[in-house]
């Protein structure tokens, strides 16, 4: 979302590429901007992020509303022909880049057709990141009961909708494979002649990708504060400040690791990272479920989830599908992530962690 940030800003102000773009890239300054800026802001309250993400949203918003219904008037229904693309000469996707399946099942190398469709819903599933963070941020919320139903599911239908939305007026207004890799509303509005449009979009967009950075972070900040709580950090790490209340000392962490990130690698690398640990994570919720619906039947549940386990099951079959269809080179950056976070719980969570505590002490308590 960084990186995203600062491709709108370079494209509305003509900065280098080098800097603020994707294209010959060296170090990104314009991401490394925002996180810290966000960074800053998200450590200091969650009553001044809160205010900061309203009113960025309401932004955003209104910007995706402008784009259906101005951009409507611009598609045209030969830029969406063929509607599935099949015949084009797509990237090289052989080798390490070629998706998990592929190489699993032998078959031809594609990056078109219904294979692409599913391709490409696995790269941008990092979208759909940010509706764990109102999980996370539950612990925030005055009746988390109703409010995180309701939060979830409503954003859900709302998101889904705006997003298939500007996705049709966008392809429909500029052939896809004319689209900017950094900047693709605001320059697809520039391409029909609507320049002071595509000002207005990248200021917009840029406000929008700021709330979406600042809520990831505060989110990170939360998890990482409940790691430290339950024992799987140190309890330092996630200590609260004083004066502002917040994790900050893991929020500032956590927002160094993003900064460095965003810095040197490609958007599209960091795009399939997201979204194998989104799904990754998804996967392990749907299983957890089963789980929990079987070991503690009677455990209080203000929402139930229906139809337990066809659901999860189909949802977490759902999260491998995708999951195959994104390259074997993120598959082996994300199981050398993984291993790390399997050894830092292996070196100090699992000793530490509140319920190996727990469970030991139950256990002493019977031998006695």
């Amino acid at each position: 979302m960084a990186r995203g940030w600062s491709g709108y800003l370079q494209h509305a102000l003509g900065l280098p590429h080098a800097y603020f773009g994707e294209e010959n890239s060296v170090v990104n300054l314009g991401a490394v901007a925002i996180v810290a800026v966000i960074g800053t802001i998200a450590a200091i309250g969650i009553r001044e992020s809160k205010l900061v993400t309203n009113a960025l949203v309401v932004v955003k918003v209104s910007v995706c509303v402008f784009v259906i219904a101005v951009g409507v008037f611009f598609v045209k229904v030969a830029n969406m022909k063929p509607y599935v693309p099949h015949s084009e000469k797509g990237p090289d996707v052989s080798g390490l880049k070629q998706p998990l399946w592929q190489w699993i099942s032998g078959a031809d190398p594609t990056a078109y057709g219904v294979t692409g469709v599913f391709i490409a819903a696995a790269v941008v599933f990092f979208a759909y990141s940010g509706f764990e963070a109102v999980a996370n941020l539950g612990e925030e919320t005055k009746d988390p009961a109703k409010d995180m139903a309701r939060g979830l599911l409503g954003t859900l239908v709302i998101c889904t909708t705006l997003y298939v939305l500007v996705c049709f007026v966008l392809t429909g207004m500029v052939k896809y494979t004319d689209l900017s890799t950094g900047a693709p509303i605001s320059d697809a509005f520039s391409q029909v002649g609507l320049d002071w449009a595509g000002v207005l979009i990248d200021i917009a967009a840029i406000a929008g990708l700021t709330s979406v950075i600042l809520v990831d972070i505060v989110a990170m900040g939360r998890i990482g504060f409940a790691l430290c709580r339950d024992g799987l950090l140190p309890a330092q790490v996630g200590a609260i400040h004083p004066k502002f209340r917040t994790p900050a000392r893991i929020t500032v962490v956590t927002s160094v690791a993003v900064g460095l990130l965003a810095a040197f690698i490609p958007l599209n690398t960091l795009a399939e990272m997201v979204s194998i640990g989104t799904l990754f994570a998804f996967l392990v919720v749907a299983i957890a479920v089963i789980v929990l619906r079987r070991t503690r039947p009677k455990m209080k549940r203000p929402f139930r989830a229906p139809q337990v386990p066809l659901l999860p099951i189909v949802s977490a079959l759902s999260c491998v599908a995708l999951m195959t269809n994104l390259a074997i080179e993120t598959w082996l950056r994300f199981l050398v992530w993984l291993a790390l976070g399997l050894v830092v719980y292996a070196v100090y969570g699992r000793r530490h962690s509140k319920l190996a505590r727990s469970g030991a002490n139950a256990r002493d308590s019977a031998n006695v």
